[in-house]
């Protein structure tokens, strides 16, 4: 009787030896994950040069700050500081009225005398129906100095331009460049 015994407890342990790595849940191949390419956004087209006019891309979302940003880089010296606008991202009016030099004693562009230290520049859409946004730019002449001026910037199938200038927080016709006398914005 206990040869019988003995031999069902090797031959237990024999099998409980055999299946122990398979103890627990049945295991499979484990998969190898697959990534699936993100999204990635499709490039905006760089500002260009078209017919000796920078264009910025109607595709920009954020045209009217890029616009802005070319008319006023952030270490100072406007585009066009030479006295023609034509190069810059302007319609062709905001560039004759630039060109003709509107205030004597001041660049016409930023209104000033002096090169400014720094830019800050955000935007707001223009009101419903009107394709573009307004681009508010402080420029920081330092001492506490500032000028700040709303740039209208337009929106059509050619690109983002710059239409208008005037003073922020005072009357946009009263101040606009296109005024007979258009005031300083400092």
């Amino acid at each position: 009787m206990r040869r019988p015994v003995l031999g069902l407890i090797v031959l237990a342990l024999t099998l409980a030896g055999c299946t122990l790595p398979t103890t627990g849940a049945v295991t499979s191949p484990t998969p190898t994950p697959t990534t699936t390419p993100s999204p990635t956004a499709t490039p905006l087209p760089s500002p260009t040069v078209v017919n000796g006019r920078i264009v910025v891309s109607n595709l920009d979302d954020n045209g009217a700050v890029v616009v802005a940003g070319i008319l006023y880089p952030p270490t100072g010296g406007v585009c066009g500081a030479n006295g023609k606008y034509d190069s810059c991202p302007v319609t062709d009016g905001l560039a004759q009225r630039l060109d003709s030099n509107p205030l004597q004693r001041a660049e016409p562009l930023c209104r000033c005398q002096n090169s400014y230290q720094s830019s800050t520049i955000t935007a707001t859409p223009l009101p419903e129906g009107n394709p573009g946004a307004t681009a508010h730019v402080v420029l920081d002449f330092g001492a506490g100095t500032t000028v700040k001026l709303d740039v209208t910037v337009l929106r059509n199938q050619d690109g983002w331009f710059a239409s208008d200038t005037s003073c922020t927080d005072q009357d946009p016709q009263a101040t606009s460049i296109y005024a007979a006398s258009p005031p300083p914005c400092g």
